[in-house]
């Protein structure tokens, strides 16, 4: 680095060899005077390329990349996603809908059982029913944002991260409020509720402490108990509950909240989705499928009369349930 003195600074050398200062210590005052002589000259960043360094990018730079946006709230959404977890994926769709069967319990067997047959007598003809098809529809969801120019120009990097967080936020809700109004539909058609504790009213110690058959661990039993019962293949593994419901749920057994689902084979997802004082439980994979025609994309466009950039992204699912007795819905949980 090339330096510079000030005339302010310029050191008397004939003096201080003078006071009994040797060379070394004049060339350490000399540095440090010159040192507090420089500042930094920033350059702004309409002066400067856009630059990309590990996660962090500019406004113009994300501008002009939207996969690379598609890609961040594909990382933000998984975060907070349960559909997959219910609902297995099985392809894309074709002509904008999908026909499905609807697997019922008196499908499972045929109308007229096994007979016992005589010596040289013919074999009965055994019969069976078949439902009508349903079909299923997909569904457009999307949005936009747009960025000033100014605000390009001036890499108000916060503003694009806070709309891109808002807009991944907002994909997740709408996902999972879907998902959930699909399941809603299926409990309500073929009435698969069952009624639990009420949890808020659970006393853990004391002499009025309630006994087993009111606390909450009754009721992930209860769940398995008609899974077996039914005798249908589906095994329960997932409660989808209310934050309200929750935090009852981790009050009244705190750390020993891991045993009570580890000895039923339960996991938990919290989600705002799920209208509070109730539950619902699946067998994860095992209750429909989500289709994707068009997965998650991003476009982007410079509108000139406005000077805006804007971002938009889109998604084209389809849900539908055709095992309606891989879910239960479990309800009177606050009263």
């Amino acid at each position: 680095m090339r330096r510079t003195l000030l005339p302010e600074l310029e050191p008397d050398l004939e003096a201080m060899l003078d006071s009994g200062l040797n060379a070394r210590d004049i060339i350490i005052t000399c540095e440090k005077k010159i040192e507090a002589s420089f500042y930094p000259n920033p350059v702004p960043h309409p002066l400067g390329p856009p630059t990309v360094s590990g996660t962090t990018y500019t406004v113009d730079w994300a501008l002009q990349q939207p996969t690379r946006v598609t890609r961040t709230l594909m990382d933000l959404t998984l975060q907070r996603f349960f559909a997959d977890r219910v609902f297995t994926s099985a392809g894309g769709v074709t002509g904008g809908a999908v026909i499905y069967d609807v697997i019922q319990v008196n499908e499972l067997y045929l109308t007229r059982d096994f007979e016992q047959i005589a010596p040289g007598t013919e074999f009965p003809i055994l019969t069976s029913q078949r439902r009508a098809p349903q079909v299923a529809t997909v569904e457009k969801w999307g949005g936009k944002f747009f960025m000033t120019v100014e605000a390009r120009d001036r890499n108000d990097i916060s503003v694009y991260t806070r709309q891109i967080r808002q807009l991944a936020n907002t994909i997740v809700r709408k996902i999972n409020q879907r998902a959930v109004d699909v399941l809603n539909a299926a409990i309500t058609a073929n009435s698969r509720t069952t009624t639990g504790n009420n949890w808020t009213t659970v006393v853990t110690t004391g002499s009025s402490a309630s006994n087993a058959t009111l606390w909450p661990g009754r009721d992930f039993a209860r769940v398995t108990q008609i899974a077996e019962q039914e005798e249908l293949g589906y095994v329960y593994d997932l409660w989808i509950m209310n934050p309200q419901e929750y935090f009852n749920l981790a009050t009244i057994y705190g750390n020993f909240l891991n045993d009570l689902l580890a000895s039923t084979g339960y996991d938990i997802f919290v989600t705002n989705r799920v209208t509070p004082g109730t539950a619902i439980v699946v067998a994860t994979g095992q209750v429909g499928q989500m289709r994707v025609e068009q997965p998650l994309m991003t476009e982007s466009w410079y509108e000139q009369e406005t000077q805006r950039y804007w971002t938009q992204s889109s998604v084209r699912p389809l849900f539908f349930v055709d095992q309606p007795h891989a879910v239960m819905q479990v309800t009177g949980l606050a009263g």
